[in-house]
């Protein structure tokens, strides 16, 4: 082909056309501009690759041709602009196969969809290299950030609110390599999106054949800021398109920040298709645990911060500005409250900001000095310090008082609800009372709801199928309570029990561990004790009511009384049965007394009143007479 100034550079791998088999004639080239005067043509087997062109022509030195003003074309398929370049003047050296100069270039592509400037260029052809020195800036439609692929994909295309936006590049340098479309930027590098704010020291880019970014690789002192997610730190960042989302993944000490809250990691994958912020390995989670009050300062106000420890964690961003809306998390999860001093751990976790709620599995346990709650799920509403348990749950609740600085009272059901003043158990429950490691009582029921005032028993109410029993005593002796519902007084300030009543078929046992030791048994419609004031489950007083049965065997003798009520006084050791009251020992009957008086340690009776009293010899035919 002959032209005005035959300059043949070789600006492709393709270049060294010893080294390839020839292809077939392509498509003829286009015409020359007739307005170029000087022009410099790249040909491949007749196949356009590149132009270049200028005015005027001027040798500086031996291998110094100065081209003004200088312009280059790079062509696809022959025919098809690629890439415009255009500078006021470059030099060239032709058996060196160089182009460079000192002073600003531009390039573009045919649409501007992509447009980059700079100060100093140097194009080396054997290694297809354009390096740009100074005060670099790039522009690249964002469109670009998805392959048209994606772009023309139904709900995957970019969404026309993005089509005219414009990401920037600033950077102190770059490199181009158009035959690999790869393009490398250094030197206090700034990527300005309308998502993403990004500096480094050095930014790396993958176009596809039609100028598409495939992936973005920042590297060394990365800064991330978004427009609503905050903002992070790492030592890289890798950006990538796939299934028509754009993620973002930061690695090397990677840290996140938004406002309060607050991130770690191995490593953070952002989904900013759906506004998703993902760790992996090592990661923790602070966040306040309230919004601060204007004027107030965050950590004043908040309470302390919530911490989250976990193998994964998901969180889950608003569209616009503000806090996490939701997270998930698995593996080893641990959960700290600073404002209450608790603790969790679980195999999973998920956290709602809208309600507070957490929702734990995975053999989750909740706890701090004062109670720990744990089941096979676990629901915590933390604003408002309530939980959920479902599936074996279990509640320990200290309840020290007194002498007693180390008692912990504990209940196991099928399902339990627990708030600040209100705890609910159901399905098969079971309450354990435990002094220092030891168990002293026990109650089981079908339901038990415990009303609490600062962390402490202030009414216990058992229902359905109500069984309590004592550990035996000093001297031996258990108790135990059957009933159909059982409710315990307790004073929060002194930690120490007031009253218990049973209602509907009351059973109250007392025996000793061995088979002599004296035993009794009372029935009634329901009994109520009343306890001292100043010693711990200690019995002052006790009263039965309607259908009351007393059975008492001591040292082989036994009482058998019936009334409709009957008082206990400890002190006095005596219990007084009244209503129609009906006695019977291993001698005498005792009927139509106002009153009897039994003394349980003596097993003796007193009879009050106009009494009949018939002893057991006058029975006849075995049978004891008619009172």
């Amino acid at each position: 082909m002959k032209t005005t100034l035959a300059v043949w550079l070789v600006l492709t791998l393709a270049a060294c056309g010893g080294l390839r088999a020839q292809s077939p004639p392509g498509p003829k080239p286009p015409q020359i501009p007739p307005d170029y005067r000087t022009h410099i043509i790249l040909e491949k087997s007749n196949v356009l690759e590149l132009l270049v062109s200028g005015d005027n022509r001027t040798p500086i030195a031996e291998r110094d041709d100065l081209i003004t003003p200088f312009q280059f074309k790079s062509y696809r398929n022959g025919n098809e602009v690629q890439l415009i370049g255009q500078a006021p003047e470059c030099h060239v050296d032709q058996a060196g196969h160089r182009a460079w100069d000192d002073g600003p270039i531009l390039l573009f592509t045919p649409t501007t969809n992509v447009w980059v400037h700079g100060e100093g260029f140097l194009f080396i052809e054997t290694n297809h290299l354009l390096t740009i020195s100074n005060k670099v800036e790039t522009r690249v439609l964002r469109s670009l950030l998805r392959t048209p692929m994606l772009n023309n994909a139904g709900s995957n295309a970019v969404a026309p609110a993005t089509t005219g936006q414009i990401l920037k590049i600033f950077s102190d340098g770059c490199r181009f390599d158009y035959q690999s479309n790869f393009a490398q930027y250094f030197g206090s590098v700034h990527a300005i999106d309308v998502q993403l704010d990004l500096t480094s020291r050095k930014l790396s880019i993958q176009l596809t054949a039609n100028s598409a970014i495939q992936t973005i690789l920042a590297e060394e002192n990365v800064v991330l800021t978004t427009t609503n997610k905050g903002w992070a730190t790492g030592r890289r960042a890798f950006y990538y398109v796939t299934n028509g989302g754009e993620m973002t993944e930061l690695t090397g000490e990677a840290v996140w920040h938004n406002g309060d809250e607050q991130a770690w990691a191995d490593k953070f994958i952002y989904d900013g298709t759906h506004h998703l912020l993902t760790g992996l390995g090592h990661v923790r989670v602070w966040w306040p645990n309230a919004p601060p009050r204007p004027g107030v300062a965050p950590k004043a106000d908040a309470g302390g911060y919530r911490k989250l420890w976990a193998d994964f964690a998901t969180l889950q961003f608003p569209p616009t500005n503000g806090p996490v809306e939701a997270m998930h998390a698995a593996g080893n999860v641990l959960l700290i409250n600073q404002a209450d001093q608790s603790r969790a751990m679980s195999e999973r976790a998920d956290y709602a900001r809208s309600n507070g709620l957490f929702e734990l599995s995975g053999h989750p346990e909740w706890w701090n000095d004062q109670i720990h709650v744990q089941g096979r799920t676990l629901t915590a509403e933390a604003t408002n310090r309530i939980y959920h348990a479902l599936g074996d749950s279990i509640l320990k609740l200290k309840v020290s008082g007194g002498a007693h600085s180390n008692q912990w009272l504990y209940m196991a059901s099928d399902k339990l609800d627990y708030q600040t003043n209100l705890a609910v158990f159901a399905g098969h429950v079971q309450a354990r009372l435990l002094d220092e490691g030891v168990l002293r009582d026990t109650l089981n029921s079908e339901k038990l709801d415990v009303e609490l005032l600062n962390n402490q028993v202030k009414t216990a109410v058992a229902t359905g199928q109500v069984q309590g029993e004592t550990t035996p005593d000093l001297m031996g002796r258990i108790k135990t309570i059957a009933c159909d519902t059982l409710t315990a007084h307790n004073n929060p300030s002194t930690k120490m029990l007031t009253d218990i009543l049973a209602e509907n078929h009351v059973v109250l046992r007392q025996f000793g561990t061995n088979a002599g030791d004296p035993r009794s048994r009372l029935t009634a419609d329901t009994a109520t004790a009343y306890f001292s004031s100043v010693m711990t489950n200690k019995v002052e007083r006790a009263v039965a009511e309607r259908d009351v049965i007393i059975d008492n065997v001591k040292t082989n003798q036994a009482l058998h009384a019936t009334g409709r009520r009957a008082d206990y006084t400890v002190a006095a050791d005596e219990v007084k049965i009244t209503g129609a009251p009906v006695a019977r020992d291993d001698r005498h009957i005792i009927s139509n007394a106002d009153y009897l008086i039994w003394q349980p340690k003596t097993n003796h009776f007193q009879v009050f009143g106009q009494y009949t009293i018939i002893p057991i010899k006058a029975q006849t035919n075995g049978l004891p007479p008619k009172p």
